[in-house]
């Protein structure tokens, strides 16, 4: 039997932490210099690490992953950080979740295999999470298993609330 945690309702769940990761195309062409933006709870924290992010996997089990609040790993954490303002639980439901894409030019176009989504709460343990994995659907030339964005494509994915 699962161990319940006892919850006073009265106290909202304040979100200390959101890390999100992503899985990249692997085609030639698949990465982006453009911006992206997770939009959760009614706000938009850009994923931005010192590293080269949102690039063709090499090798193809490479993940970018981002980090905001508590342990941040992303550049301007202090704008990027749940806590401040802070983001609570009960602002999840009220708002869709999304990642938006704001292509650096007319012909960037960002290739997505996969978006997980984890979200903490004060005193530890996950609060939700959130994912999206590209369908696999036969074009006729072999199944496809990827989701492009860009200026010609759209430029926004939405995504689940898994729990």
């Amino acid at each position: 039997m699962p161990h319940l945690l006892l919850v006073d309702p009265t106290v909202p769940l304040l979100i200390t932490r959101i890390e999100v990761r992503v899985q990249t195309g692997a085609s030639d062409t698949a990465g982006t210099d453009g911006w992206v933006y997770l939009g959760i709870g009614g706000r938009e924290f850009q994923l931005d690490t010192p590293a080269d992010d949102f690039r063709r996997p090499d090798p193809p089990t490479n993940v970018d992953t981002f980090i905001l609040g508590d342990g941040a790993n992303v550049n301007n954490a202090g704008d990027n950080d749940p806590r401040s303002p802070q983001l609570r639980v009960a602002d999840l439901d009220r708002y869709s979740a999304y990642l938006s894409f704001e292509p650096a030019d007319d012909n960037d176009n960002w290739e997505i295999d996969w978006v997980n989504v984890t979200l903490t709460a004060a005193g530890g343990g996950v609060t939700r999470f959130y994912d999206y994995h590209s369908p696999v659907v036969t074009d006729g030339s072999g199944p496809k298993r990827t989701l492009w964005l860009g200026t010609y494509a759209g430029t926004q994915l939405s995504l689940a609330s898994v729990y």
